[in-house]
């Protein structure tokens, strides 16, 4: 990704990176590929994941009502089957967590409602630094990505987590900072081979 930004003579006045260390990881690569040249990344803690992950793998057994954990489960189901399965059970969970239908107080979970708020802290952020006519880069991950999207259009639970499974891994979306109001342009745009794409 970082030579094609580089063959494509894109620069940027501003580079924004997550907190977690696969955010890290990613700039470094993206850093590595573009010659080394996007120095001093601003680290927004904002733009750390969610903990969606975390929040389906504890509810799903509690959902099927068994003691076992994810993996045990997972173990019981025949390999051509789990990935169809998990993601219809983190489906239903996912769409309860948007809907603020699960008790998240035992595990200390972040709201569905905690998460947009945060996204909105790190978009005002990034509004924050960037000066008209600059580009910034932001380096994040797919839930918090949809989190920006859904702050720029209404979607629904069920939109949401659509949208959530088709961001790729090593994609690109374009926003336009128009005062304090960012515009979609391209979203989810990928610039390598259709083979190597991989998904959330």
């Amino acid at each position: 990704m970082g030579k094609k930004l580089n063959k494509r003579n894109l620069v940027f006045d501003n580079v924004v990176v997550g907190p977690m260390k696969r955010h890290i990881q990613t700039f470094n690569g993206i850093n590595k590929g573009y010659g080394q040249t996007l120095s001093n990344p601003i680290i927004v803690d904002e733009f750390a994941e969610n903990q969606l992950m975390e929040i389906a793998q504890y509810f799903i057994p509690k959902m099927l009502e068994t003691n076992k954990n994810i993996k045990e489960l997972m173990s019981e189901i025949p390999f051509w089957k789990r990935k169809k399965t998990f993601l219809k059970y983190f489906n239903i969970i996912a769409q309860q967590w948007i809907n603020e239908e699960l008790d998240l107080s035992d595990k200390n979970f972040e709201s569905y409602e905690s998460f947009k708020n945060r996204v909105k802290i790190a978009k005002g952020k990034v509004a924050e630094i960037m000066k008209e006519g600059s580009k910034t880069m932001v380096v994040s991950s797919g839930g918090t990505i949809t989190g920006i999207y859904a702050e720029c259009h209404s979607l629904s639970a069920e939109e949401i987590m659509q949208l959530n499974f088709k961001i790729k891994n090593a994609s690109i979306s374009l926003f336009t900072k128009e005062n304090d109001t960012f515009t979609l342009e391209t979203f989810n745009r990928s610039f390598i081979p259709r083979y190597l794409e991989t998904y959330i």
